[in-house]
């Protein structure tokens, strides 16, 4: 593949990396020690246009290519990787929308999405069916011209903080997956409460919710699609949402690696610094070949996301080896700084906790292979 960068991808990048710079850096490890919600950095995005990067402008976005959403999802991450979850989760409310939306459900929902001024939350898991969709337990019942949402939602990035939340509910529990709907499910509307946050590992400052629906009443106009279609279209959100793990994943790697070599270049041991020997700097030089190699792949999976409908192939390649190269660069980044790697005053430490849920979520590292394999074997 002949890559080459845009004169547009280019300048996203350096605008994006001096916003990460600037603004998220000095922050992020605060947000880690406070279990803080960044929503002014929600709200900075926005006014940069990232939380509607890759959508039509139409629709109130930028309408920039995949390739600079990554390009802009890795800054971000790089700078703060919270805020790195934030933004994704915020993609993958708005995606099932953008896909299966009315006309006249983007206007209302999706065009202030891409502009910034409302944030998304993508509302599938529950406790007791993370990948096992169809066990879901959340139903829909249509009563006259409304739907009435029973049920509960585990590990919701954004939740509470979320203006609307895409909900995936059961219209039909006879019919297993093929009974899932899609609905937009607004903050604020009677019968949603949220039970308590989520006391993670990392990426603390992206807090998680269980959401509770207790005969909630949603207008049947929130309805994405037709009832039946929210599996699929679940699927192939999580398919395209996979690249914006993986452009996390290149992030965090490129944000460790850049503290391992800074580290290693003042660090004296026996009257020079440790970057000066040939041990150390085999471990950096394998950081920086497994770090490009997974930049390239996640570059040429969101460039196949603008080019054909379904990517599952692909997107599950891409965070397998990004999220699982990501864990031994990390890795070896603690491992340059010793034993201060272990202490909470190095950003490494973070990193470590940070990068831990990036072969969890959108499906483990074992799913992925489950994918890879399913195409490999049809």
């Amino acid at each position: 593949m002949n890559f080459t960068y845009t004169e547009e991808q280019v300048s996203v990048r350096n605008m994006v990396r001096d916003y990460a710079k600037d603004v998220l850096v000095p922050r992020a490890k605060e947000l880690d020690e406070k279990n803080e919600f960044p929503i002014e950095h929600v709200k900075t995005m926005g006014e940069l246009g990232l939380l509607g990067i890759a959508y039509p402008e139409e629709y109130g976005g930028v309408g920039a290519d995949s390739i600079t959403e990554a390009i802009a999802v890795e800054e971000i991450t790089r700078g703060c990787a919270a805020t790195g979850s934030i933004l994704t989760a915020h993609y993958l409310g708005i995606d099932g929308l953008f896909l299966a939306g009315t006309a006249e459900q983007k206007k209302k929902f999706l065009f202030p999405g891409c502009t910034g001024e409302k944030l998304f939350a993508f509302a599938l898991t529950e406790p007791i069916g993370g990948t096992d969709v169809g066990s879901m337990k959340t139903t829909a019942v249509r009563e006259g011209d409304e739907y009435v949402l029973n049920g509960m939602k585990h590990f919701i990035t954004n939740g509470r903080y979320a203006d609307f939340i895409v909900v995936y509910a059961k219209t039909d529990t006879s019919k297993g997956n093929r009974g899932i709907s899609a609905f937009i499910v607004e903050n604020g509307v009677k019968g949603l409460s949220f039970g308590a946050e989520d006391d993670k590992m990392g990426i603390r400052g992206a807090r998680t919710d269980e959401l509770i629906f207790e005969n909630c009443r949603i207008p049947k106009a929130n309805l994405i699609g037709n009832e039946g279609d929210g599996f699929k279209l679940a699927m192939q959100v999580v398919d395209r949402g996979r690249i914006g793990i993986a452009a996390m994943a290149v992030g965090l790697s490129q944000a460790a690696l850049d503290a391992a070599v800074q580290y290693a270049k003042e660090r004296p041991v026996f009257g020079k610094p440790i970057a000066e020997y040939q041990g150390l700097q085999w471990m950096m030089a394998e950081m920086k070949a497994e770090l490009e190699v997974s930049r390239m792949y996640t570059y040429y999976a969101a460039s196949l996301k603008d080019r054909r409908g379904r990517i599952s192939e692909e997107a599950a390649i891409a965070k397998l080896i990004t999220s699982e190269a990501s864990q031994r660069i990390v890795h070896k980044a603690v491992q340059i700084h010793g034993g201060y790697g272990y202490m909470k005053e190095f950003p490494v430490e973070r990193f470590y906790r940070d990068q831990r849920i990036l072969e969890i979520f959108e499906g483990t590292s074992q799913i992925q292979k489950i994918v890879i394999a399913s195409h490999l074997l049809k």
